[in-house]
This record gives C-alpha cells, sequence and structure tokens, in this order.
C-alpha cells in the first residue's frame, strides 16, 4: 500500500493520501508542556495513535490503540540511525541529509516500509508499504522520525555555528 502526504511539517493538520490521493489518515499537531505532540485520526476524526516526545528532544513514543507503545529514537549522534524499539524486537532506520531521498525501516534484515522525500515547494513524503504489515504502525513511526528530522533542521537554523560544525563533520 502507498501513502502519500503534501505538507510541510509545520502544519497544524494534513491529511495522508492512498495511491488513488483518497484521503486516508489526518495528521493534527497537539501543543502540550511536553513538547509538540502529533495524533494520527482516522477520517471519522477517530484517534488510531499518539506520537508524543520522552525523555528529551531525540526520542519520541508511538502509542497505537490497543498495541503496545513503540519508541523510536536516535542512534547515532548525528540523528542520521534511528532505533525503533518494538515489542517483537527492534527496527532499524538509517536517513540521510537533504540530498539522500529515501529510506527504509528494517526489521531482522526485511523491508517493513520505504520511505521517499522530495523537497519541491513542499515536502512530498511518500510511504510504501506491505499489504500485511500494520499500516497505523508504520505510517506513525515514519511520523515521529521526520518529526525527529524536523526539530533537528530547526535546531540547527537557530544555531549558525551548530550547522556548520555538522555539516563539517558529516
Amino acid at each position: 500500500m502507498r501513502y502519500t502526504t503534501v505538507s510541510k511539517w509545520s502544519k497544524e493538520k494534513f491529511t495522508i493520501d492512498d495511491d488513488k490521493g483518497k484521503p486516508q489518515f489526518e495528521v493534527v499537531r497537539v501543543y502540550g508542556l511536553d513538547g509538540n505532540s502529533l495524533s494520527l485520526r482516522d477520517l471519522g476524526d477517530n484517534e488510531l495513535a499518539v506520537i508524543c516526545p520522552r525523555t528529551g528532544p531525540t526520542r519520541f513514543e508511538v502509542i497505537a490503540e490497543g498495541q503496545p507503545s513503540i519508541t523510536v529514537r536516535h542512534k547515532s549522534w548525528f540523528g542520521k540511525r534511528y532505533c525503533i524499539d518494538i515489542p517483537a524486537g527492534e527496527m532499524t532506520a538509517t536517513v540521510g541529509d537533504f540530498s539522500r531521498k529515501s529510506y527504509e525501516i528494517l526489521s531482522s534484515g526485511t523491508v517493513k516500509a520505504n520511505v521517499t522525500r522530495e523537497f519541491i515547494r513542499q515536502q512530498n513524503l511518500t510511504i510504501d508499504l506491505p499489504d500485511e504489515g500494520d499500516a497505523v504502525s508504520l505510517v506513525a513511526v515514519v511520523l515521529a522520525i521526520e518529526t525527529l528530522r524536523d526539530d533537528r533542521r530547526q535546531t540547527e537554523s537557530a544555531i549558525p555555528f551548530l550547522r556548520l560544525a555538522l555539516r563539517v563533520i558529516n
């Protein structure tokens, strides 16, 4: 199954469409004391999953209805590798900088999701999932990774020296 979204992550609300262009999910940004959370909802405004920050800006927790929580965190110091802790084990993702347009979420060497990014006027994000996968959890994990990446971009742009240092090191 293929899902796409055309949105800037700073928007308060955006939709995720299927491969036919029909909206399947709605994402709502929720502001709180513990940071910005995202709520993944169906079109009937029923909450399917919550993506919320845990223990600082480098870790998010995905809480899907009726399922154990999933933790998404930076695995490397520069935030390009992500570790996804699930009840059945661990998944990983390696995300490049702006020049790398796609990445995969892997579990035991098996591709669970393929994510493609394009930067035109807005960020176009395409998520390819196997038909037998849990779409809600995997879409929520991708949203957590992209939120962590967006937070990192905002930090880099707010602190010019840090941006320069990260470019030199990377």
